[in-house]
């Protein structure tokens, strides 16, 4: 860590350097003639300090530009240059519950900079396709006339099968008016044929014949055994890797080094969230010549039903991507970072007995896989010269990390028995244990040792008869070899199945077992009335018919099922099932978090602790029958700590990717077909359908390499700052309590970002004070007494006095900006709070709710007051307080304006709650309620 202590001092530096140079842009931009500053309101009251990114225009916008980049010339490569090491941080994180404005994560680099090393600069492959234009002479877009004739194309093809393209072709609008230079379809497809081909877009096909062990009935002379011809249609996997390891898109989102990440300069918090924070890459990177660049290879497959009502065809797709590219970018379908590899075999094999068909299939499978990722094979052992996506060569190892799919073909992948853990040596008896001693981890030396003695010494006739070798029984393994795995360098198969969150947690531990043990415990009439009688809210799933008569799940209502399913058990079951329970929802949140760390993994740790020390109580009440909690999706729970550390956090590994990929290399494929032969109509649909994502993407890239080069010339750069901010944008709070301190403007509390809409609903615009106070609508009894306090202590007038039938505009809803938090992920940045009362006429007079199917919902909101609570010293509600928000409203032109400018903005009626005391003992939770003054007053 002396080496982190060391450059943080130049890490500082550097920062300061960089403000001051753009501080020195700002001002020269300022009094420069080509260039001028605008300052553009901002109504999402943005900080003052804030800039947006640089936004460049032509002085004739996009005509000036659609000229330049069909002239755009040859692109030169980048400068042959080191990538830059980051020694110390490369991140701040707001820190909500600190003073400081944010926390530091040091880095610390793999030892001497000796991993991602560039050997020289090169040309990436959108490069060398402009190059290639400019040498045939041909425009940017290539065999179209320009860009609206581009659009039409990738229209067509996204969009439109081969029938009903030739029939749009054929309108009198489009050939008379729009003239294509296509007219049929055939003209369109070999359009898009003559688009640049990138590596890893070719299709190869691969022919398989079996022949059985079952005489042929339909051979006359009773000789010959049935046979099964079969083709497999696959990409280069050594191509794919070249494809996306040097597309420039991915530039700003690609790793090509481990690091380590600290929360503090000392170290024992690690953080791991990318893969190239895990202690995989580090491991591996220490086995390698220096200065090499790792390339991880993550593979994915899932069987998926193409058509239920034609036969239930199905495929087996399994698609490639590499741990260089950013989690959140390989989650994106639209980046296009996860690539279709191939289709793996579904054969019948009915040339084979019952009894070898099981064991046949085992072994096609690793078959196909040999011949499949062979070049990856080759690759791994010394090493392949790519281009990268910022247009350095590197020498690329290619090595297999991650295999992400469901337990079944886990099993198949590592050559086990499907009653056996794919991960370590577990008896099957023992694996309900919480024993990790007895959890030794499977080695692939002795693995393949063991398999390659029983192929050598076994017929295939008699793998299960008396006689078969005790220990290869013992060790559970499956009679096949070589397995596919056998020849991939630094590759352990028994740790590349990482956590899969949705079948193992969600789908598994959650809904298959806990929910029908607890509904065994408390009755399943009386689970789903508890359902059914959970108050609704935006935010929350309304289960109105109970979860008895569901057929059919998904992941997503899994999720929410567990969002409120400890509360449910918590009000009808005894302490041990509630503590088995919070044991298995704590799991799942912790093992659902983006960015770990060891406090967290320690944490998980002991949520499973806890689950084991109280999980036999299910089998007292006889909840599960069994004596024995040996189920395989439990026990997978044993290695998620370690998985993670290896291969950073759970989220993106999850099998819902592949799922979600069946849709266009699958589903959509497959109906494109006619049916028939339809495997290789699918590769050709598919083929078109990545030559048009890879085009758009390369035109993506011609423009921004064009707006790039006018800048120095002739562009105009517009530095946009947001007006300034009310002076303080925590929301003004009106009480109807002053027995609680109360943020007020410039308070020690910090300001918060906050958004709603520039005008409020039509329906709730100039309704009068007595609608709010109203029971039917928002029953904010105390609202007038309470504004006319507020106003009074901010400087107005006490003899001005707020009236029934004055009228105030109102929001159903204010959304809070939260601060990076990387645990959750960028999706979830913003909390909502609403204010949703009865339905409102456009006279402002209650009407029935049934007329909206959005409910009345007036939330709860944890308000920083600053005030002393020793039940919450030292925690994350330390300076809490819970209020119930009854109305977000602005006031009336006609009133006086308060002393405080930020008053003219946005308030909140509230109405305070208990202060929190000693959490439950069982549930942990808080338990607060409704704070009155004397008479019974709010």
């Amino acid at each position: 860590m002396l080496a982190i202590r060391k450059h943080l001092k130049d890490v500082r530096d550097r920062k300061k350097c960089a403000k001051t140079q753009l501080s020195d842009l700002a001002s020269s931009s300022a009094v420069g003639d080509d260039m001028v500053i605008e300052t553009l309101g901002n109504s999402e009251g943005m900080s003052a300090s804030s800039l947006s990114a640089a936004q460049v225009e032509s002085e004739s916008d996009n005509d000036v530009l659609g000229t330049e980049l069909d002239q755009i010339g040859d692109i030169p490569a980048t400068e042959p240059t080191v990538r830059p090491p980051g020694t110390v941080t490369i991140e701040e994180v707001e820190d909500i519950d600190s003073e400081s404005a944010c926390q530091w994560h040091y880095q610390c680099d793999f030892p001497d900079n000796k991993a991602g090393v560039p050997l020289h600069h090169g040309k990436t492959t959108f490069q060398h396709i402009r190059n290639e234009q400019i040498l045939k002479q041909e425009e940017v877009f290539g065999p179209f006339q320009d860009d609206e004739e581009w659009e039409l194309v990738k229209w067509l093809i996204k969009n439109m099968g081969h029938s009903a393209a030739e029939e749009f072709l054929k309108l009198p609008m489009i050939s008379l008016h729009a003239q294509p230079q296509y007219k049929t379809k055939q003209q369109l497809y070999d359009c898009i044929d003559d688009l640049p081909q990138g590596e890893g877009t070719n299709w190869k096909c691969y022919e398989f014949e079996y022949k059985g062990d079952i005489l042929d009935d339909k051979d006359p002379s009773n000789t010959k055994m049935k046979k099964e011809n079969l083709e497999m249609w696959f990409h280069n996997p050594l191509e794919i890797i070249h494809e996306l390891i040097g597309n420039p898109v991915f530039k700003d989102v690609m790793a090509y080094a481990p690091i380590q990440l600290f929360t503090d300069p000392e170290g024992p918090n690690q953080v791991f969230n990318e893969m190239w924070m895990g202690e995989w890459w580090w491991k591996i990177q220490e086995r390698l010549p220096p200065g090499v660049t790792i390339a991880p290879l993550i593979l994915s497959s899932d069987k998926t039903l193409l058509s239920q009502f034609c036969g239930n065809k199905t495929a087996w797709p399994i698609y490639l991507t590499i741990g260089n590219i950013a989690k959140d970018t390989r989650r994106q379908l639209s980046s296009h970072a996860t690539i279709l590899l191939g289709y793996l075999l579904i054969p019948k094999f009915d040339c084979y007995t019952k009894k070898l068909r099981s064991i046949m299939k085992y072994r096609l499978f690793h078959h196909c896989m040999t011949i499949m990722i062979k070049s990856i094979a080759d690759a791994g052992h010394m090493g392949v010269k790519m281009v990268c996506a910022d247009a350095l060569v590197c020498l690329v190892y290619p090595i297999f990390a991650v295999y992400i799919t469901n337990y079944p073909e886990q099993c198949l992948e590592s050559c086990c028995m499907e009653n056996r853990c794919p991960i370590c040596k577990v008896h099957p008896d023992c694996r309900g244990s919480h024993d990790s001693e007895s959890f030794d981890k499977r080695d692939v030396a002795e693995t393949l040792s063991y398999l390659k003695d029983h192929a050598a010494g076994k017929d295939v006739n008699t793998t299960y008869g008396s006689n078969v070798n005790d220990t290869f029984k013992a060790y559970g393994l499956q009679p096949v070899y070589p397995p596919f795995w056998a020849s991939l360098p630094h590759s352990d198969i028994f740790m590349v199945f990482t956590p899969d969150l949705l079948h193992q947690l969600h789908k598994g531990v959650f809904k298959d077992h806990l929910i029908k043990w607890c509904t065994v415990i408390i009755g399943a009439v009386e689970v789903d009335k508890a359902f059914q009688s959970m108050p609704s809210h935006p935010e929350l799933h309304h289960f109105k018919n109970g979860i008895l008569h569901v057929s059919q799940w998904t992941g997503t209502e899994h999720k929410e099922m567990e969002k409120v399913f400890l509360a449910l058990v918590a009000v009808h079951a005894c302490n041990k099932v509630i503590l088995a329970v919070c044991g298995v929802i704590d799991f799942i949140y912790l093992a659902l978090l983006q960015s770990q760390m060891s406090m967290t993994l320690s944490l998980l740790r002991n949520a499973l602790d806890h689950f084991h020390d109280h999980k036999n109580i299910f089998i007292q009440l006889e909840a599960w029958t069994q004596d024995h909690f040996n189920i395989p999706k439990i026990h997978s729970m044993e290695h998620y700590e370690d998985l993670i550390c290896l291969f950073g956090s759970a989220d993106r590994y999850n099998t819902e990717a592949p799922e979600w990929l069946h849709i266009d290399y699958a589903k959509d494929a497959y109906r494109a077909t006619n049916r028939k032969d339809y495997m290789q109509q699918m590769t050709w649909w598919l083929q078109h359908q990545e030559a048009v994502d890879r085009f758009t993407k390369y035109l993506a890239w011609a423009r921004q390499m064009v707006c790039s080069s006018l800048i120095p010339s002739t562009a105009v750069i517009k530095i946009v700052e947001h007006d300034p901010a009310p002076p303080d944008e925590s929301l003004a709070v009106i009480d109807s309590s002053s027995q609680l301190p109360v943020p007020i403007p410039a308070s020690t509390s910090g300001t918060q970002q906050y958004h709603v809409s520039n005008v409020p609903p039509p329906d709730l615009r100039n309704v009068e004070a007595a609608v709010i106070i109203s029971p039917q609508g928002y029953h904010a009894t105390e609202f007038i007494p309470a504004l006319q306090t507020f106003l009074h202590k901010h400087g107005v007038d006490k003899l001005f006095t707020p009236h029934s039938f004055d009228q105030f505009s109102l929001w159903r809803q204010v959304n809070f900006l939260l601060p990076d938090i990387p645990k959750v992920g960028q999706r979830h940045h913003k909390n909502i709070i609403h204010a949703l009362p009865s339905i409102l006429d456009q006279r402002h007079k209650v009407t029935s709710r049934q007329v909206s199917d959005q409910d009345a919902c007036l939330d709860g909101a944890l308000i920083c007051t600053g005030e002393v609570n020793p039940f919450t010293n030292g925690t994350s509600l330390q300076g809490m307080h819970v209020g119930h928000v009854y109305a977000i409203f602005t006031l009336p032109k006609h009133y006086p304006s308060p002393m405080h400018a930020s008053l003219k903005y946005l308030l909140v009626y509230i109405e305070w709650f208990t202060p929190f005391r000693s959490p439950d003992s069982i549930t942990g939770f808080y338990h607060v309620s409704k704070l009155t003054r004397q008479g019974g007053h709010p």
